[in-house]
């Protein structure tokens, strides 16, 4: 984790810039009748398996559709994990007690294809990209009736994801619907499984 967090400001800069170049490419390189596009809001919820910390995420985020026919889809998404406490009160002796709130944030970035029915009704998608974590511990110990304070801390740290999963869509015109579940995992001292599910609007044109 400590490599990782060394690096994270070089790689998330680049990656931020590669998405851009391949984005622009695309879209130069696509025939007119090909660009077609939707873009998409979504609240989301997930279950993620970092120690100590909250299990369940919730956010909201945006999405980029560029349809390359009418099966074969690029995707690109960003989303962003609100921090909420957990809170854990251990004794540390006769009347002493050490209080933690642990609150995580959590940045999504991921892309890759996603395959759908004609119209886009029904779909499967296979993504990567990087999740960056945001851990913040506040400290307190309670001695008897005297309380102190540790300043905050928690250091930031990425993993990189495999983001395969399925959802459905409804359209009317140029408005839609959509809502997926996928599983975003990455590898830490073995194999982490993270349930992510999506709803939004979507809007085609």
């Amino acid at each position: 984790m400590q490599e990782l967090k060394k690096y994270q400001g070089k790689r998330e800069s680049a990656m931020r810039s590669l998405c851009i170049v391949i984005v622009c490419f695309i879209l130069e390189s696509m025939p007119g009748r090909a660009q077609h596009l939707e873009i998409g809001g979504f609240a989301s919820y997930g279950n993620f398996d970092v120690p100590r910390f909250p299990n369940v995420a919730v956010g909201v985020g945006g999405r980029l559709n560029i349809n390359l026919n009418s099966y074969i889809v690029l995707e690109g998404e960003g989303s962003y994990d609100f921090k909420h406490p957990r809170v854990e009160i251990v004794s540390t002796g006769t009347n002493s007690f050490q209080v933690s709130t642990l609150k995580l944030g959590i940045v999504h970035g991921n892309g890759g294809l996603k395959l759908q029915l004609k119209g886009g009704s029904y779909f499967l998608f296979l993504k990567g990209g990087i999740v960056a974590f945001q851990p913040e511990v506040r400290t307190s110990s309670l001695i008897g009736t005297l309380i102190s304070n540790a300043p905050p801390a928690g250091t930031d740290f990425s993993e990189g994801v495999f983001y395969p999963g399925a959802g459905i869509g409804f359209h009317a015109g140029p408005l839609g619907i959509r809502v997926d579940a996928g599983d975003e995992i990455f590898w830490d001292r073995g194999t982490h499984h993270n349930l992510r599910i999506t709803f939004g609007p979507t809007f085609r044109f």
